[in-house]
């Protein structure tokens, strides 16, 4: 089966994206490989097909960056967070946000749908990844407006603490008087690294690094010794090979660090931090999905709507600039 799909891939000229989070037997075939802002870089330059191995939303980035390819998924596997943001719910709190007389401008995560890309394109916002959210959320915050962050509340407080700003949920006592304003959104994986993970592990490794993604909660980001996105995680992690390290991130991605470049990581969770999304995604899905194309069948092949792409597309493209 390897082999054909090797050679299904050759004779259609596709180019293979695979994010961190994937499965070893998945990212191994990948062309092109990194975190959304990387692969979001990467893929608009592309100029042939492309199979886009992640969430559905990185799909949908992909194929409004460059419209003109044919981008496909093995499977259209949904981020949870992403259904946070759900058009009706982030209308709403819009609409809570324009009675309390708050000028404001928004924010989306890159883990949103196209639908809440272009919500919040419409109201002059933007997008951001993890990478990038400290300079989006500057550049917005001198703009003398409040930030209105979605869906992750942990990267927008995160953020906020670290720009020396104060933040809230939406719907909290006083949120009003906040500078970002979050939306109560959170990642399903990175909500299981608690402050007792590494309390346990400072106390067993006294001279242990503590290395968190910045969609864990505030109290274990306070207490890491290095906050940032998967890439800027893997570049720490490259350049102090041989430091022992706790990891708070998805499994696959840390577990590969640990026999690639560093074995002395660990993870820092009681449980194994999978995502379940990016986990859906399997071999035989992309053998199925290279037959399909190779009958000349439209099989998962992502399409957004032209009014949805053309707004989603705006936000993205300022984030893009100003990155």
């Amino acid at each position: 089966m390897l082999n054909e799909i090797k050679n299904l891939i050759k004779k259609h000229n596709i180019t293979i994206a695979a994010h961190y989070y994937e499965k070893d037997e998945i990212f191994k075939l990948a062309d092109l490989t990194g975190d959304s802002l990387e692969l979001a870089k990467k893929t608009s330059k592309l100029k042939n097909p492309l199979i886009f191995c992640g969430v559905k939303f990185m799909g949908e980035s992909a194929k409004i960056l460059n419209p003109n390819i044919d981008v496909y998924m093995p499977r259209l596997a949904d981020c949870s967070m992403a259904r946070m943001a759900q058009e009706e719910k982030v209308l709403h709190d819009f609409t809570l946000l324009k009675q309390h007389n708050i000028e404001f401008i928004p924010v989306t995560y890159i883990n949103s749908t196209a639908k809440t890309k272009a919500i919040v394109a419409k109201e002059g916002g933007l997008t951001c990844t993890s990478s990038n959210a400290q300079t989006i959320i500057s550049w917005a915050l001198k703009q003398n407006k409040k930030i209105f962050f979605l869906p992750d509340k942990n990267l927008g407080r995160n953020i906020a603490y670290k720009l020396g700003v104060s933040s809230a949920i939406i719907g909290e006592k006083e949120w009003q008087n906040a500078d970002v304003i979050c939306f109560d959104g959170h990642c399903s994986v990175h909500q299981l690294f608690m402050p007792e993970h590494v309390e346990f592990y400072k106390q067993r490794y006294p001279n242990i690094k503590i290395v968190v993604h910045p969609e864990c909660s505030p109290n274990v980001v306070k207490l890491a010794d290095f906050a940032g996105s998967t890439s800027q995680i893997l570049n720490y992690v490259q350049k102090n090979p041989n430091t022992p390290m706790a990891i708070g991130t998805e499994f696959n991605f840390v577990n590969r660090m640990k026999k690639e470049i560093n074995p002395n990581i660990y993870i820092l969770s009681s449980t194994k931090p999978e995502c379940p999304s990016m986990n859906e995604t399997t071999i035989q899905e992309l053998y199925q999905l290279l037959k399909a194309i190779d009958k000349g069948e439209n099989y998962n092949k992502i399409t957004v709507d032209s009014d949805i792409a053309q707004y989603a597309k705006l936000a993205l493209q300022r984030m893009m600039e100003l990155s």
